[in-house]
């Protein structure tokens, strides 16, 4: 009976530990929230030929957390100035 209550203590926390893992309790949502204030440069919001293809540009610049394509054309023209 003694053995049983010990597999049962360490498939516990061994379970509490996986599900910490694997939904993410515990991480520290400061990082994520500094990470997103960044300016992104225009070699990271660089248009990949894929989504060009499908006519969503606009749509993977805003999902990737990139400025509007006109921004990014105008950040590409001061680059190239420099």
């Amino acid at each position: 009976m003694k053995k049983l209550k010990i597999l049962f203590t360490v498939l516990t926390l061994t379970l509490s530990f996986g599900a910490s893992a694997l939904f993410g309790i515990g991480d520290d949502k400061s990082k994520n929230k500094a990470n997103d204030l960044q300016e992104k440069t225009a070699d990271e919001c660089e248009i990949p030929a894929f989504a060009k293809a499908i006519g969503h540009e606009d749509l993977w610049l805003k999902h990737n957390g990139c400025p509007p394509r006109e921004e990014v054309d105008k950040s590409k023209a001061e680059e190239a100035k420099k």
